[in-house]
C-alpha cells in the first residue's frame, strides 16, 4: 500500500480527492495525509516517507498567508535540495485553473512527475490519477519482490569444518564469490550453476567451523531463514560401518537419519550407566531419493570422480550407496560403541556428528529439503586416522556437484 500526502488549501477539493483515493483506488484512509499549506506539508515530509505527493500549484506559505504560485515553485525546488526532507517517489501537480498550468508548466515540468487538470464537473482527472497510482503500486510491488528475492538462493551447502571438507566444496566449479552480512560472523560464498536440464541455480555455501549436531542445526536454521533455500546439502567425512561393504572414500547418501544418543539413560545394579535408545528417524525427501537412485545407475560418473582425484587414495573401486545414517555428539573411536550403535539398525552404513542437526532444522521449516552426502574416512575404531580425509571430502563434494549438474 502506498502512502500519499495531499497539500492543498481547498478543503472541498481535498475531500473529493481523498474520497476518490479511498473508494476507487482502494487506498486505506490511514495511508493518506493532507495539509493546507507549505509549512505544515513540509513537516510531514520531514517526519515520514511518502510514495506520492499530490501538490496544488498555488499554495499559501503558512496558515496566515495567501496562496502564491511563486512560493509553491520555491517549495518544490526545496524538496530536492533540503536534506531533511524525505523526497517522495512521485510528485503530481494539481490545479483546476488551466491558465496556471500553462503559465507555470516549465517551472514545474522538470520537478513534477505529472501535471493534472482538476475539475469539479469533469472526471477525466480521475482516470489519469488512477492510472498513475496503479503504476506506482505495481512498481512498488516489483521493487519489493526484487528486494525480497535479492538474497534468496535455491541451494545451500554446508560442511562441518573448513579443512578439508569446505575447501573441497570451494574447488567445485560454482563460480564462487565471497560475501559477508553485517552483524553476522559467518563468511558466505555465493555461486551459480547451469545444469544439463537447462535450470540455473543460485547457491550459497558456508563452513560451520564447529563439529556437532547443535552447531549444524544453528547454521542450517540461519541459512533457511536468511536465504529461503529450497535444498540444503551437507558434504564431508563420516565413519563407515566395517564389514558392511563400504571402503575408504565411498560415498554414503543418507536415506534416513537418526540420533544414536536419543533415549533414556538408566543406571543398572552395577552402577553402570546404560542408554535405552529411542531413535527418531527423519527420512530424506522421496523425490530426491528417486532421482539419486536413477543417477546411481550410471557408474561412469562415480568413476570420473575417483579418477579426478590426484592425491592419496585407496586401491578399492569408489562406490556410492544410499543407506540409513546416524549422528551423535562425540567422535567415535571405539569398536564396542560402534557395535552398540549399529545394533539399532541392521542397514546402517555411516556415523557422523552433524547430519541429524541439519535434518531436524529442515524438518521444522518443512519447505527446505535436506540431503546428507558424506564419504567414509575411517571406521570409528582404534585405527581411526586422517589418511583419507582429503579423499573422502573430495568424493562427497564432487558427487554433489555431479548430481546437481546432471539431474536437478
Amino acid at each position: 500500500m502506498i502512502k500519499i500526502l495531499i497539500i492543498d488549501d481547498s478543503p472541498e477539493k481535498t475531500q473529493i480527492i481523498k474520497k476518490f483515493l479511498i473508494e476507487e483506488c482502494n487506498i486505506n484512509q490511514e495511508y493518506i495525509k493532507n495539509q493546507s499549506n507549505i509549512k505544515d506539508g513540509k513537516k510531514n515530509l520531514y517526519d515520514e516517507d511518502f510514495e506520492l505527493l499530490l501538490l496544488d500549484l498555488v499554495l499559501p506559505r503558512d496558515s496566515d498567508s495567501e496562496p502564491n504560485a511563486e512560493d509553491s515553485i520555491k517549495f518544490l525546488q526545496e524538496i530536492y535540495y533540503n536534506n531533511n526532507i524525505h523526497i517522495p517517489a512521485y510528485i503530481i501537480g494539481f490545479s483546476q485553473f488551466d491558465e496556471l498550468i500553462s503559465a507555470h508548466h516549465e517551472s514545474f515540468d522538470d520537478k513534477l512527475w505529472h501535471l493534472i487538470n482538476f475539475s469539479y464537473s469533469n472526471s477525466a482527472w480521475k482516470d489519469k490519477l488512477n492510472s498513475k497510482i496503479c503504476y506506482i503500486n505495481s512498481l512498488k510491488e516489483r521493487f519489493k519482490k526484487t528486494l525480497e528475492t535479492k538474497d534468496n538462493f535455491d541451494i545451500g551447502i554446508i560442511c562441518a569444518l573448513e579443512k578439508p571438507e569446505f575447501n573441497k566444496v570451494l574447488e567445485l566449479d560454482f563460480q564462487w564469490e565471497k560475501f559477508e552480512i553485517e552483524n553476522d560472523p559467518v563468511v558466505y560464498y555465493r555461486g551459480k550453476l547451469n545444469t544439463l536440464n537447462g535450470n540455473e541455480y543460485k547457491i550459497v555455501a558456508c563452513s560451520i567451523n564447529k563439529m556437532g549436531m547443535q552447531a549444524a542445526s544453528c547454521i542450517s536454521t540461519k541459512l533457511i531463514e536468511k536465504f529461503k533455500i529450497k535444498h540444503l546439502f551437507m558434504t564431508g567425512i563420516c565413519a563407515g560401518i566395517k564389514d558392511r561393504g563400504v571402503n575408504y572414500g565411498d560415498i554414503i547418501i543418507s536415506e534416513n537419519i537418526t540420533d544414536y544418543g536419543s533415549g533414556k539413560m538408566v543406571e543398572n545394579e552395577n552402577n553402570d550407566y546404560i542408554l535405552k535408545p529411542e531413535p527418531h528417524q527423519i527420512p530424506t525427501n522421496h523425490n530426491l531419493i528417486s532421482k539419486l537412485n536413477s543417477f546411481l545407475r550410471d557408474d561412469d560418473e562415480i568413476s570420473k570422480i575417483q579418477n579426478k582425484f590426484k592425491g592419496n587414495k585407496p586401491t578399492t573401486t569408489l562406490k556410492a550407496k544410499i543407506a540409513p545414517t546416524t549422528s551423535g555428539s562425540y567422535v567415535v573411536a571405539s569398536e564396542t560403541l560402534v557395535n552398540d550403535i549399529i545394533g539399532q539398525n541392521r542397514k546402517l552404513l555411516a556415523i557422523d556428528m552433524e547430519g541429524y542437526g541439519m535434518y531436524l532444522a529442515c524438518h521444522f521449516f518443512n519447505e527446505t529439503k535436506p540431503l546428507l552426502i558424506k564419504s567414509v574416512c575411517d571406521f570409528g575404531d582404534t585405527h581411526k586416522g586422517d589418511d583419507f580425509q582429503e579423499y573422502a571430502s573430495f568424493t562427497s563434494a564432487n558427487f554433489l556437484f555431479s548430481f546437481i549438474f546432471n539431474v536437478m
